[in-house]
């Protein structure tokens, strides 16, 4: 079991970048001290994660997936359309020996049957495919009836997200402001790292 933020930050550097991101799917792998601090936020704040059902929807390696295991969830699926990046985080979850509590899925977001207690989820933002970040709030709400997801940090999109689940029958409980630092991922990245800010969601169904 895990007893500190920097012990799962360690362990969570072991999660593979992607091999091939694919710029349309928005892959990028999502840096461990982030990881570290969402999971830690949820784990310690609001005691979503240990014993827990935990879906991870658009897992690409695993970060979000193999965190949640680490923190003592019961069982964590990680779901995800790129085959690649979930042969990736197999490996990594027999690594470090979580592949008895994690099942990596390949397959689309909207998953028919899946349930849980918790979504834990990075969506793509939808720069390049408008609307993808609806779909994954959806399927999230579907799930499970307490789901963190991960937006950009623009009053703008905050604005569309409290409109947006409250249309489809949820409600922002909490919102966790956060900066992330990326590395060059893509071809045309020429800067030695790129810095955005970003809100973590904490929304959950009316009436739970």
């Amino acid at each position: 079991m895990i007893t500190s933020k920097f012990e799962l930050e360690k362990l969570l550097e072991e999660v593979r970048p992607f091999r091939r991101p694919k710029l349309s799917f928005e892959q990028y792998r999502l840096p461990a001290p982030v990881a570290a601090e969402i999971l830690w936020y949820i784990h310690l704040r609001h005691n979503d994660i240990e014993g827990k059902t935990i879906a991870d929807l658009g897992c690409g390696t695993g970060m979000l997936t193999l965190g949640a295991a680490l923190l003592g969830a019961e069982y964590v699926v990680g779901l995800d359309i790129d085959r690649s990046a979930i042969s990736d985080a197999r490996k990594t979850a027999m690594r470090l020996g979580l592949h008895m509590k994690t099942d990596f899925v390949v397959g689309d977001v909207r998953f028919p049957g899946l349930k849980a207690d918790v979504v834990i989820q990075n969506p793509p933002f939808g720069v390049r495919r408008k609307e993808a970040d609806r779909a994954f709030i959806l399927a999230g709400l579907s799930i499970a009836p307490k789901v963190y997801s991960l937006h950009r940090g623009l009053e703008g999109v905050r604005r569309f997200i409290f409109r947006f689940v409250a249309d489809v029958g949820g409600k922002v409980d909490e919102v966790l402001p956060l900066k992330i630092k990326l590395p060059p991922t893509y071809h045309f990245h020429r800067k030695r790292f790129y810095l955005f800010e970003a809100d973590l969601y904490r929304i959950v169904r009316v009436g739970q």
